[in-house]
């Protein structure tokens, strides 16, 4: 019996949290991950296999996604919503990755999710936290670095730090 195979994941999130349900799929839990009609967004994010450049052909998404069920469901619709919250009733955890307040605008937030099953464990990842003063902040690269400190090792004594390049190893590029 693989450690986590009792327990069910609700995976609401996106390429910025689909590391998390991967992880969990890869130590037995039964991992369902939610996408939007046409598909999630990191389906387009390469490489590709064989090159072969289409939504389900990319080594990112299937990376991130292994050992996961996928399920369609159009969260902006009554249905969608109505759909993810029968998945969510017999869901020992679900991971999101919105930006803060966004599950709550669409109608299922922490509460109503709570109120399906109260015995529901919530995983929020976002990059500054769902409240207090830096949670709106924008992700991107560069902010998150400087952030995290990474920055502070970086650049010469006469100018301010640098953005941590990433080293490009195509020698065709």
């Amino acid at each position: 019996m693989s450690t986590l195979s009792p327990y069910r994941v609700l995976d609401l999130s996106d390429e910025r949290g689909q590391l998390c349900g991967q992880i969990l799929g890869d130590l037995g839990a039964d991992v369902v991950v939610v996408e939007p009609p046409g598909g999630s967004r990191s389906r387009s994010f390469g490489p590709f296999a064989m090159g072969d450049v289409g939504p389900d052909r990319s080594l990112n998404f299937w990376a991130l996604n292994r050992n996961k069920r996928s399920v369609v469901a159009d969260i902006q619709t009554p249905e969608g919503r109505s759909q993810v919250l029968a998945l969510a009733s017999s869901a020992d955890f679900v991971i999101e990755s919105s930006e803060p307040g966004t599950l709550d605008q669409l109608g299922f937030g922490w509460q109503v999710l709570c109120s399906a099953n109260p015995r529901l464990i919530m995983v929020s990842i976002s990059a500054f936290g769902q409240a207090g003063p830096k949670a709106a902040w924008a992700a991107s690269d560069i902010t998150v670095m400087a952030a995290s400190g990474a920055m502070h090792i970086t650049g010469d004594d006469d100018r301010a730090p640098v953005r941590v390049r990433c080293v490009d190893h195509d020698p065709g590029r």
